[in-house]
Formats: C-alpha cells, sequence, structure tokens
C-alpha cells in the first residue's frame, strides 16, 4: 500500500541542480516574510534548522475534490540543515498542480526564487514496477546556514476516503503550525488526537475552522528509537455529510466497510483458481495440510510485483488476474490465497497494517497502514497449540494470522515487526482493532554449538554447526537463497571476522535452505593463526569463540524507548579441547543478570582435558523505557565483560623449568 504524502515529505532525497535567479526578480510574499522575521533563540547545538510556519490548509468544495494549499518556512541554522532545501509537493495518483513557488533569502539579504519551471516531476518509489503516482521537486537556491527557505504549492486531489492527516511534529523544532479545513454549508468533521493534548479550532471569519500549535520541540533521533511516525503529533480528520452520520466515517468499523466495499469480488474463485487449490490438496485431509500447502503455492510461486494505478494503491487486482501473471504486491498475494482457501471451504479475512510498530494508534482510526497480510479462520475445535500467531476477536473468532509476501516465514509465524501491533482485521461486517501476539522467545532461536582443537602455538581449529528458527532463520535465507557459493562463504566470513583474526574458512555447508518449515541448519570449519596468546608455560584463552550479542549503549539521557529486534533465544556452547599436558590455572567467573526484559547467563568449565564454555541470552520484550536503561547497560556490560574474560592455562613442567626448579 502506498505511503501518504506526510510520510513522504520528510524522507526523499534528490539529486537536483541547484536553479537560482537575480535577486531583483525575487518577490517574496507577505506571509513568508513576516514568518522570516520571527525572533529566534536556539541555544542548542544539535538543532540544525526551525520551521517558522507550517500551513497545510484543506478547502473542501463538495463532491470528490479537495483542494490542498501548503505554506512551510525554515530557518537554516547549520550545514547539516541543508536538507532542508530539497522541496518536494506530493501529486499522489490523480493530483494536478494549480502553482507552486519557493523563495530564499540568504544571510546577506540577497533574494531569489523558483518558479513552476523550475520543478521537477518524479515517481517516488523504486521498488514499483509500475505506478502513477508523482511529485514535483527542486532543491532552493542558497540552502546554506543562515538562509530563511519559503515554499508553497496548491494541489487539486481526489482522495479515495475522506480523512485528512496533519504531523505537526518534526525532527526539528516547530515556531507555529497550522491546520485549516473549509467545507460546504453543513459538512461535519471528527477530529482525533495522538501523542499530544487535543486543540481546539478557532472558527474563521469565512466560514472555515483552524487549528494552531506552537512551539514544539524536536523529534531527536536516538539510536533503536521506535518509528518516527509512531512517536509524532498527529490530527487525523474525518469530514462527512450529515446525511451519512458520523458513524460512516472515523471509526475502525468504518474503515473496513470501505475496504470490503473496494474488494467486493476481487477474491472469487475462477474455474482455474478451485482447479488449482484441488490440485494442491489433494491428498490433504486435515486444516494444518491444506492451508500450508496453498500458503507455500503462494510464497514460492507468486512473485512480489507492485503495479498500482489510480486507486489501485489500495484495491487488489482480481484473484483471477493475479493467478495468471503469478504477480502481485501484498494486497494481490493476500488476495490470491485468500480465494485457493474460499475454494477448499476455508474462510479468511483481509488485515491491514504496518510494518512499523505503534504507527497504527487505537485512539485515531486512519488508513495509516503500509502493508496487507491475511488472517484465517481456525475450526471451531481445532488444536492451535502449534501456532503462534493467533488471535481472537471481540465474538471469540480465532484467527490465523499469515503474510503471504514473507517467502521465508512459516505459517503460524509472524516476523517480528508485525508481533505486538495494531491492525485492522477486515469482515462483512466491518472493522475490528486487533491486537497482533508477541511470540515467545522459543520460536525465535539460534543455537550454535562448536568444537576446537587449541594448540600448543596457540592456533585454533574447529567446527560450528548453527541451527536457526524464527526471524534468525528469516534473514539468512533471505541472504542465502539469491547468493551464489562464492557470496555464500562472503557472507560467513563476514560473520567470523567480527569474532576472529587472521582466520581460514575450509567449507561451509547449508542445509534446508529451501524448507521454510523446518530450522535452518548452517556448518562451517576454519582455523585460526594465533587464537589464544602464549607466554612461556602460560596461554590467555578466550573461551567464547564467536558471536557477539553486546553493543554499545551511550550514557546520553533518552526521550524515546530503546527498540530490542523482537523476543529470542540464543544459546552458545563451545567445547575446546586443551593442548597435552596443559591445565587451567583461572576460569572466568560465571555470569548471571536478569533484567525481566532480557536475561543473560554463562558458564566456563574445566572436564577433564576439555574447556567447555555455555551461555543463554534471552529477550522476552520489545522495548526498553528510558527509566530503565540503567538496566539495559548494565545488562550489555555484563556481556561485553563476559565476552572478552579469558582463562589462563598453564603447563606444569615448563612452569617450572621457567622458575630455575
Amino acid at each position: 500500500m502506498p505511503l501518504t504524502p506526510s510520510q513522504i515529505c520528510r524522507c526523499l532525497a534528490f539529486c537536483l541542480v541547484v536553479i537560482t535567479a537575480a535577486s531583483s526578480l525575487a518577490s517574496m510574499p507577505d506571509w513568508a516574510r513576516q514568518a522570516s522575521q520571527q525572533p529566534l533563540a536556539v541555544t542548542d547545538p544539535e538543532i540544525n534548522a526551525v520551521v517558522l510556519l507550517d500551513e497545510t490548509a484543506y478547502t473542501i468544495p463538495g463532491g470528490d475534490n479537495l483542494i490542498e494549499r501548503r505554506r512551510r518556512v525554515v530557518k537554516i541554522l547549520r550545514k547539516e540543515g541543508r536538507q532542508e532545501g530539497e522541496l518536494v509537493a506530493w501529486l499522489g495518483h490523480e493530483g494536478k498542480l494549480l502553482s507552486i513557488h519557493a523563495w530564499t533569502i540568504d544571510k546577506s539579504g540577497r533574494e531569489y526564487e523558483l518558479k513552476d519551471k523550475d520543478f521537477a516531476e518524479r515517481s517516488p518509489y523504486s521498488y514499483v514496477l509500475y505506478e502513477d503516482i508523482r511529485l514535483r521537486a527542486a532543491q532552493a537556491p542558497a540552502a546554506e546556514p543562515g538562509s530563511v527557505i519559503a515554499f508553497e504549492y496548491e494541489i487539486r486531489h481526489k482522495p479515495w476516503l475522506r480523512q485528512l492527516d496533519w504531523f505537526f511534529q518534526e525532527n526539528i523544532p516547530v515556531h507555529e503550525s497550522r491546520f485549516v479545513l473549509h467545507m460546504p454549508p453543513g459538512w461535519e468533521y471528527k477530529d482525533f488526537w495522538t501523542s499530544s493534548s487535543a486543540v481546539r479550532p478557532t472558527p474563521l471569519a469565512d466560514g472555515g475552522w483552524q487549528w494552531t500549535v506552537r512551539d514544539l520541540g524536536p523529534i531527536k533521533e536516538e539510536p533503536r528509537m521506535p518509528a518516527f511516525l509512531s512517536l509524532a503529533g498527529r490530527m487525523q480528520l474525518s469530514y462527512f455529510v450529515p446525511s451519512e452520520g458520523a458513524a460512516s466515517w472515523g471509526s475502525w468499523p468504518a474503515l473496513g466497510k470501505w475496504y470490503i466495499q473496494l474488494t467486493a469480488g476481487r477474491r472469487t474463485p475462477s474455474p482455474e483458481i478451485s482447479s488449482k487449490a484441488k490440485e494442491l490438496t489433494a491428498g490433504k485431509l486435515n486444516f494444518d495440510g491444506k492451508v500450508r500447502t496453498l500458503a507455500t503455492f503462494l510464497q514460492s510461486d507468486v512473485r512480489y510485483v507492485a503495479i498500482e494505478v489510480g486507486i489501485g494503491g489500495y484495491q487488489p487486482h482480481a484473484a483471477s488476474d493475479i493467478f495468471r501473471a503469478r504477480y502481485g504486491d501484498c494486497k494481490d498475494k493476500a488476495t490470491l490465497l485468500s480465494s485457493l482457501l474460499q475454494a477448499e471451504g476455508i474462510p479468511s479475512e483481509y488485515v491491514l497494517i504496518h510494518t512499523h510498530r505503534g504507527v497504527v494508534n487505537p485512539e485515531a482510526p486512519s488508513s495509516l497502514f503500509n502493508h496487507v497480510i491475511l488472517a484465517i479462520q481456525l475450526p471451531a475445535k481445532l488444536d492451535a497449540s502449534s501456532y503462534h500467531s493467533v488471535i481472537s476477536t471481540k465474538s471469540g473468532q480465532r484467527y490465523l494470522i499469515f503474510d503471504p509476501t514473507d517467502e521465508y516465514t512459516p505459517l503460524g509465524d509472524l516476523r517480528s515487526d508485525l508481533q505486538d501491533t495494531h491492525a485492522l482485521l477486515v469482515t462483512d461486517s466491518g472493522g475490528e482493532l486487533i491486537h497482533t501476539p508477541l511470540q515467545a522467545p522459543d520460536n525465535n532461536f539460534l543455537v550454535r554449538e562448536g568444537r576446537f582443537t587449541l594448540n600448543p602455538d596457540g592456533s585454533l581449529t574447529g567446527e560450528v554447526v548453527e541451527k536457526r528458527r524464527g526471524d534468525h532463520a528469516q534473514l539468512e535465507r533471505y541472504a542465502f537463497k539469491e547468493a551464489n557459493q562464492q557470496q555464500r562463504l562472503q557472507r560467513v566470513e563476514r560473520t567470523l571476522n567480527r569474532s576472529l583474526q587472521a582466520f581460514t574458512l575450509q567449507n561451509s555447508e547449508i542445509r534446508q535452505l529451501d524448507d521454510r518449515d523446518r530450522d535452518l541448519v548452517l556448518a562451517y570449519t576454519f582455523t585460526v593463526s594465533n587464537y589464544a596468546k602464549t607466554s612461556g608455560s602460560l596461554i590467555l584463552v578466550r573461551p567464547r569463540v564467536l558471536g557477539e550479542k553486546s553493543f554499545f549503549i551511550d550514557t546520553k539521557k533518552r526521550q524515546y524507548p530503546f527498540e530490542l529486534h523482537g523476543t529470542s533465544r540464543e544459546t552458545d556452547t563451545f567445547e575446546i579441547t586443551l593442548p597435552q599436558d596443559f591445565k587451567a590455572d583461572d576460569v572466568p567467573d560465571p555470569v548471571k543478570v536478569d533484567m525481566g526484559f532480557a536475561s543473560y547467563q554463562s558458564k566456563t568449565e574445566i572436564t577433564g582435558s576439555k574447556l567447555k564454555y555455555t551461555r543463554e541470552y534471552v529477550v522476552r520484550e520489545l522495548r526498553v523505557n528510558p527509566e530503565r536503561l540503567p538496566d539495559l547497560r548494565k545488562l550489555e556490560n555484563a556481556i561485553g565483560a563476559d565476552e572478552n574474560s579469558t582463562a589462563v592455562l598453564v603447563h606444569p613442567q615448563k612452569s617450572l623449568v621457567s622458575s630455575g626448579r
């Protein structure tokens, strides 16, 4: 599904030609000049620019059209703020640009102007085979520290939904942001607010309404922070004709009804689809066998190709067309799988979701989705304990949530970025907001076992076998599937290079790469020269041979939660055969730290002539709130210290010789 203009406006970067004009030709309008004269008192050295004014005005003349007018004035403070000179006007599918202008006043007072002809038309997406979404873009001249840039455009849109988004918070301070709405007499609106207290609108003399917020702090980038759109303050507004009633718009059930109407008839099985479903499920007598076989067909035989024209950004193609072409985007793949399931008498429903956790806010019914997956209805008496992605609706109906676009996540699982987030389940009766489950750590594991031989000169040889499931397997399958043998070896070498130096990878083997329902197994052997440090009768050896689980956390005060990638269980077992006659003189102490959201424990022990190292790292939650950052630092410091700890080996006879006995 397409991103919204608000999502695109802040994140696109273009390589554009800087166009300048003589100052005598520039004519900055009064609204921009007044905003540029606002006094500023910015002392934070990390602030690169300030929005002096951002105003979005919508005029609804009636019918299906909508006029958007945007005005924006920004002052660049530092060279890192030059990106504010990248100017973008989002036209969408059928938008018609009515006017567009930009002006710059540099720090010396010289003025520049860009006109309509200076803005190039472009497509925003590189991953879509064909689409008719367009935008106009240009680079503001003199986008340097001290410059003020003003930008204005007006576009006629034909929206598919009577909804408007106002994102008024940015990654730089905003002095003043306005939202203006003009509607025909008698029309009504309903507004919703997220991440901010609601602001009451001011009636305008011409019959419109204006919302204003001032002096907003920036959403500064922090390592591993939640998605920007989940943090930014926004107002979601739905507008409607009184005869329709508020219940027709501005609610999750209303959004569901809109989408079910949009997709009506698209999933009806054609004779070819019914025949294929029967062929694929031949001999499959139970629910799991049928669904897993059909899901595998979508994952393996239907390519991801996006062709989005007009309302095609929201509306899937007919299942019969997708089946014939054997390609489609996320909503197409969900449609075809639903049609195949229907042919076998298994009901299923669309699920609208966003791939960044937290963007869909329960308090603000919105079409702010960028992905479509499927909810497969479970039989009432089916034991679903083997599935990890089951939800229950308010009525008690159980559904198995599955993403047909994800090639390497098996039926019954969801990859981490689709877990523990809100989504819209679309049914014939409307839409119901659901919460996808957070899966247990055991569903996403990495088990690594290694057996090594340490030689007296400090070199190490050995073999490692890894078993992966969940995201740990999915990511590797994506990397290995399309790679040739040399590229696969290089990937293994890059992994080893994080832990070892001067190693030689002798061979590697990938098992069960194509069987997504089984664990991915990776086996490899290698040698390392100078792995251990030798000094006379002593050898210093690191028991933790491979795998880095610690990461740096700075001491800066955070404003936002720290995101962990997903629930997980990772275990390492390394057994090192010691050189003949060497004994352990000292081994690292055991480690055990449990912070609730994650835990870590390790142990190093000597058994006969072998040094054995075991550890387990478990992640149970996805976010660590700022007040718990000290606990996260303590955990990571413990992991880092353990990963770098060493055991001391000694040769008794050499020790006697060196001491002169």
